[in-house]
Order: structure tokens, then sequence, then C-alpha cells
């Protein structure tokens, strides 16, 4: 089986620093597996369907049947990672293309990729049975003008399948994000790894045999001019995964979408509104779509126990709680401090 280095890359991602125990390339379905939620997936395929056609006049799935639409599925590579709160799964298509990604012209890039996301969703939640997750799209060099238009369709996307009833996400990693957030952390962790199958950490330290600090003497300086675009890691040392939430939350801040910035928006307000905030308080928010769809989460118990713990995948350690009342955990407060008022807006 061939593996490009694009997916090879990905691989050690997932295995590094997603922390996936179980990580496949090249995943495809098979034709003897019985689909879950088939009905439900029938409406989610309509409802895209309708929308994208309506609003973009993009015929994304060209009139193929769901069961050719997951047939014709091939995801670059899916990881899943547990922990003692939480299961969690990531899959991630990467397009690497020197020249940049070309599909055909800008409008036929822009509906292939958001195609690839929908069809990743429904595998997701037909094959895995899996209503959470992250979709990845993920490439070294996307033209500014097909970036500038990605951007804000992936979170219309993401939006898009809340409102459908699932709590998958859909990332993009690109240009400047792709180095900061997926190759650079490969690249720095690549001496610690002895994994002959990692073919690009294998090149990786070959390079570095001859010439050790070539990577960090080349690496470009990323200045974002937008958290939510660029993704851009903080500082903060997530070797020993302590504190590792103050390196996620200027994304969460970023993401209204995303349900960890939910949770937190959820205990600004009740902490607005009272000196303290209980469990029984911030889980009633959440669960109340009818008064609060701004902080719904369906699955708040597992997104908030992932929330008290830097062990595992878990999210990152953000609250401390002793059974009756939440507070902020002292390691993340100043960092969320800062970013308050974007979980307040």
């Amino acid at each position: 089986m061939k593996i490009e280095t694009g997916e090879s890359l990905i691989y050690s991602w997932l295995r590094h620093e997603k922390l996936c125990q179980i990580t496949q390339l090249n995943w495809k379905t098979s034709p003897f597996w019985s689909l879950d939620n088939y009905d439900d997936l029938q409406i989610l395929m309509g409802k895209f369907d309708d929308y994208y056609r309506v609003k973009y006049g993009y015929d994304i799935f060209k009139g193929c049947s769901l069961e050719q639409v997951l047939r014709q599925a091939e995801i670059d590579a899916v990881g899943i990672a547990y922990s003692e709160t939480a299961q969690s799964i990531y899959a991630v298509d990467i397009a690497y293309h020197s020249a940049g990604i070309n599909y055909g012209d800008k409008e036929k890039t822009l509906s292939k990729i958001i195609l690839k996301c929908i069809r990743t969703v429904l595998c997701l939640y037909g094959c895995f049975n899996m209503a959470s997750g992250e979709v990845i799209f993920a490439s070294p060099k996307i033209n500014p003008a097909i970036e500038k238009e990605l951007v804000p369709m992936f979170e219309e996307l993401t939006s898009l399948i809340k409102q459908f009833g699932l709590e998958i996400t859909v990332l993009l990693y690109c240009n400047d994000a792709f180095f900061s957030d997926i190759m650079q952390p490969i690249v720095e962790k690549g001496t610690k790894i002895a994994d002959t199958s990692e073919l690009f950490l294998r090149s990786i330290q070959m390079y570095q045999m001859f010439n050790p600090s070539a990577l960090q003497k080349n690496a470009p300086i990323h200045k974002p001019d937008n958290i939510q675009r660029a993704r851009t890691r903080t500082k903060t040392d997530t070797t020993n995964r302590h504190g590792i939430a103050n390196d996620k939350i200027p994304r969460w801040a970023a993401n209204k979408s995303q349900n960890n910035h939910k949770i937190i928006r959820a205990y600004f307000q009740l902490l607005h509104e009272a000196e303290k905030v209980t469990r029984q308080a911030l889980e009633g928010r959440c669960q109340n779509e009818e008064m609060h769809p701004d902080v719904y989460v369906r699955d708040f118990k597992g997104n908030f126990n992932s929330m008290k713990s830097d062990k595992g995948n878990s999210h990152g350690k953000t609250f401390i709680e002793n059974g009756i009342n939440v507070t902020i955990w002292d390691e993340v407060a100043e960092t969320l401090e800062r970013y308050r008022s974007l979980f307040m807006e």
C-alpha cells in the first residue's frame, strides 16, 4: 500500500499530538457492514443537499444514494483516543499539492472540499455510531483566495451540523496553521520517537543527522491576524500535560459552536448572575436547549468531565468541582480572564 508523505505526517500527529491509541491510514467502508442510524443519515443527507443546492448552487452528491456516497468515501487517516473520561475520534483528509490545491476552478474546489467533509461526517455517524468528534481538512498550501472562502464555510458547516443534531466539529488547518499546529509539534517530538513505520519522522531524523538545526533556523515566524483562522499554539509547555487548556482556550474562545466554549460561556453567565456556580445550575443551563440555545451541549457530562482533567486525551483541566460548587482551576484562570470577553459576546 502506498503511503504519501502527508498521510505519514498525519499518522504521527494523531498518535503523538492527539494521543490516539488506534490510528489507521486510508480508511474505507466495507460492503459487509450494516449502517447505524440509517434513517437519520438519509434525512441528514437530504438536508445537506438542500442547503448547499439552495445557497450555493452546489450539487454535492450528484444524485448518488447514501450507500454510493459512503462507498466512495476514503478518509486519509482516522484516529481514536481513549481516556478515563472520554472517547474521541478524529478523521483527517490531507491534500498536499506543491502548487496549492486545485480541483478545477474555485467553485469546484470549494464544493469538493465541503463534500469531503460532509461525507466524513456521515461516515462517523453511520459506520462508527459517533455523534461527536472532529473532521479535519489539512493542507500545507492553499491559495489565499480559496482559504478566505473556506474559513467562513467551515464555521458555517460546523454550525449546520450542530443544528442537525450532531456534535461534530469541522476544522481547517492550512498554510501557516498547518505548520504551527501540525508539522512543527511533530518535528519537535521527532527525536523522542523511534518507530520505523513513521516515514515522515524517519526522513526528518535523517535530515537532522546532517543538519540538526536547519528546521529551527528556517522555520517561518507566524504572525496570526485572527485567532480562529490561525489556530496558533501558545507558548504553554504541555509536555507534562499540566495546564494544557491554556493552549486551547484561544481556540475555544473564537469558536462559539464548540462545546468547550458553550460550557465556559454558561459558567461566566451564571457567575455574573450569582456569587458562585453550582454543578446543578451549570448542567441545567447547558441542558436547556429551549431557554438557553447559545450554551446547549448535547453531551454535557462527557464534555464537562473532560474539562476537569489533564489526563489521557481530556480536553484539558479548566474546572474544579467539590461535589456542589464549580470553580476555575488556578492554572488557567489568567488565560480565561484574558479571553473572557470573547466567551461573553
